[in-house]
């Protein structure tokens, strides 16, 4: 696995984060509104845009007082719906679906 594939599996890898790259599918938007949409603390949530921006999946402009966050392009969209293709093919639902796979993490 190369390095940069790590780096994007480091940004999928948290429950937040996939909440907050689904938001912004629909267009930009500032913490407060991310934080109405998810349950998470502000401060929570800062810590996580810093993550996806660091990890160049997202982007942050500021408009007046407010900073406004949005995916960095249309693929970041097309990977999350790629993954949701993947999941259907598994025939995995949530209610069946461990997070943890059992052979390795009890």
């Amino acid at each position: 696995m190369s390095v940069t594939q790590e780096k994007l599996l480091h940004a999928l890898n948290n429950q937040i984060r996939l909440a907050i790259l689904a938001a912004l599918k629909s267009g930009k938007k500032n913490v407060t509104e991310l934080t109405t949409l998810i349950d998470a603390k502000q401060s929570n949530i800062s810590q996580h845009l810093a993550c996806l921006r660091g990890c160049g999946l997202i982007r942050q402009t500021r408009q007046g007082k407010y900073y406004y966050y949005e995916l960095v392009n249309p693929e970041v969209s097309r990977l999350l719906d790629e993954m949701d293709v993947v999941i259907k093919s598994l025939n995995w639902t949530n209610e069946q679906t461990q997070v943890a796979c059992a052979a390795h993490m009890p």
